[in-house]
């Protein structure tokens, strides 16, 4: 009975680390940025992502992902970083984008190892993001 007992305790607790241990990875200590896509119904759907900075412009990257589908139809997207909300257009980049993984690899480190090793990488997409100048209201 001891014996069913601790292989009921590994086999609930071996899920239950992993989520721990992904979100402790993921999330805590590291810059994640809330990316706004918008759905064909004008629903806004959020996406928790990692984002890097190159130059001029920011990057995030995807694979086949609900957001991914959603920007690639509708590129004007809204980023909220460090509390500021900005929009930009979303310009998938497909290819090989060695520079990307440096930065994703140099900022985020063990983790970004951790994503690539648990979600692989084949058919991931980085996407540039654009900023978009925002008219002013009050024509000034």
């Amino acid at each position: 009975m001891k014996r069913m007992a601790s292989m009921a305790a590994i086999v609930l607790g071996l899920p239950i680390g992993y989520a721990v241990a992904h979100l402790l990875l993921i999330e805590v200590g590291r810059e994640v940025i809330v990316l706004r896509t918008q759905r064909a119904q004008g629903v806004w759907l959020e996406t928790r992502l990692w984002i890097v900075d190159d130059g001029e412009h920011a990057w995030i990257h995807g694979g086949d992902s609900r957001w991914m589908r959603n920007l690639r139809s509708r590129p004007l997207v809204e980023v909220e970083r460090s509390g500021r909300k900005e929009p930009y257009r979303a310009v998938p980049v497909p290819g090989p984008h060695q520079r990307v993984h440096e930065l994703l690899r140099e900022k985020y480190g063990i983790a970004d190892r951790w994503v690539r090793f648990i979600g692989g990488d084949e058919g991931s997409v980085p996407v540039r993001l654009e900023p978009l100048q925002v008219s002013d209201p009050g024509g000034g």
